[in-house]
């Protein structure tokens, strides 16, 4: 029984290594040109606030809107990107307290990225030009990731992303640790680790493929679809 648990264990690793490495394929024929609008709730401690997202799409071009907002904070993000998931162009601007505190625009042409942030109120620019040696994942695509890529427990994906914080260039993995219910609704778990640490997301099997709960354990911080 050892050997035979041993030899399933093997063939599942060296199933999910050999899926890292092929090309990536991307499912986005679930996007509607009627915009989709998911709005959760955002807990942590007694800290409650909302997070939504909006994705639609226009001839070859998908179109994702987050906005998070919670007690002296605000958090907006857009981004455009074509039907296989390159990004085009993406904004984000964080508030706190009535002060903007980051200022992100990245523009995508060819093989480069040309990013600037903006950092008040120290009226402080970067501006950078990155050689991208593969595809990039942008921070507007995080909200909808998960839910464009072929699920099944032991998958791994490994991307390149950006960190408007340093305008680096960072890895950004994700690998479906198993599956569950939340609620009524059967989901993959999925464990994604990028800039901002780790997040847990329990993305829905059905069609929609929509995100059910999200777990950030650093900060103690649960997002949970509202229905």
């Amino acid at each position: 029984m050892k050997h035979i648990r041993w030899f399933l264990t093997v063939v599942v690793l060296f199933a999910a290594i050999v899926r890292a490495n092929e090309p990536i394929k991307f499912n986005t024929q679930w996007i509607s040109s009627k915009p989709e609008v998911l709005t959760f709730r955002s807990t942590s401690g007694q800290e409650e606030g909302f997070y939504q997202v909006s994705i639609m799409k226009r001839d070859s071009i998908i179109e994702a809107y987050t906005n998070m907002i919670s007690p002296g904070f605000t958090k907006t993000v857009y981004g455009t990107m074509t039907l296989d998931m390159r990004p085009i162009q993406a904004t984000g601007k964080i508030i706190i307290n009535n002060q903007v505190i980051m200022d992100t625009r990245c523009y995508y042409e060819n093989d480069k990225l040309r990013i600037t942030t903006v950092m008040m109120p120290y009226n402080q620019t970067m501006s950078d030009s990155l050689t991208l040696v593969k595809s990039i994942v942008d921070f507007s695509q995080v909200s909808l990731l998960v839910r464009t890529l072929d699920l099944e427990e032991g998958i791994q994906y490994v991307f390149t992303s950006i960190n408007p914080r340093t305008n680096t260039l960072v890895p950004l993995t994700i690998i479906v640790t198993g599956d569950g219910r939340k609620g009524k609704v059967d989901c993959y778990r999925v464990e994604m680790n990028d800039f901002e640490g780790i997040s847990i997301y329990w993305v829905e099997k059905g069609s929609r493929h929509r995100i059910m709960l999200i777990e950030q354990p650093e900060s103690h911080r649960t997002t949970e679809l509202l229905e």
